[in-house]
């Protein structure tokens, strides 16, 4: 690897499994030290021991991204620990695959007229408010500290899609898209950068129950792994896109 973010610290929210956990491995390669916040604290701890026993420096930080108070003490827990701020991956949220009626932060295929509304009330407070009160947990440090940053958030390719049956899921990933848009707009006169991908199918945990059928299969011929997703946060929060923010990138293996 390059070091490509040698003596950075970067915060990876929803950094115990999938596209997280793949961003975490990578960033700490590439010279990162890492902070893991996630509601999983087993699965958490495991990632950040992975890093560690590869060489790497990383601590993990249970964190429920749609609490501000969460939010706050996990962009905090990276100054406590090493000192700086210099990059935040928001990649928390949840699904509608694998819903299971046992376990209420799984989500289901429903059509709007028949959601409930606690169900659009937590995916959108999970993957659209639980993003914009990490970016403003991060940001704030970032400003405060005057050394610019980056931030990637991680929408979906269902942000410009719309996917029946997936209404909050595609409402609330549209809305980071915008986030990142205007965030992107407010940061930039502090030299932060705010940009975000959108992966397509991707194999994690939470999309565990995608991949049933071949109508899926992108055209590139496989399904994308965190791997794939990895190398495109690495380019926003690396220097490779010092010129670019307000953008995003899908990496959906031509979905789109």
């Amino acid at each position: 690897m390059n070091g490509r973010l040698q003596g950075r610290v970067a915060v990876i929210t929803g950094g115990a499994s999938g596209i997280g956990r793949g961003a975490g491995l990578r960033f700490a390669q590439e010279g990162a030290k890492i902070v893991i916040a996630d509601l999983d604290r087993e699965a958490g701890e495991r990632t950040a021991a992975e890093i560690r026993a590869q060489g790497g420096a990383a601590v993990f930080i249970r964190t429920d991204t749609a609490s501000a108070a969460d939010n706050d003490a996990m962009a905090q827990k990276a100054l406590d620990e090493y000192g700086r701020l210099d990059i935040l991956i928001a990649s928390a949220g949840i699904s509608h695959a694998g819903y299971d009626p046992a376990h209420p932060g799984s989500q289901r295929r429903c059509p709007i007229v028949d959601k409930p509304l606690e169900e659009w009330e937590r995916v959108i407070r999970v993957n659209l408010t639980g993003v914009m009160l990490s970016n403003q947990a991060a940001a704030r440090r970032m400003i405060k500290a005057g050394n610019g940053g980056a931030i990637v958030n991680v929408s979906s390719i269902a942000a410009i899609g719309p996917a029946p049956m997936l209404a909050d899921y595609s409402v609330s990933k549209a809305g980071v898209l915008m986030l990142t848009r205007v965030l992107a707009l407010e940061l930039a006169p502090h030299k932060i950068r705010v940009n975000c991908i959108l992966p397509g199918h991707i194999r994690t945990p939470m999309t565990a129950g995608l991949y049933e059928t071949a109508q899926l299969m992108p055209p590139i011929g496989r399904y994308g792994e965190p791997a794939d997703t990895a190398a495109a946060l690495l380019f926003f929060a690396s220097d490779d896109s010092s010129y670019i923010t307000g953008k995003h990138l899908a990496v959906d293996g031509g979905r789109t």
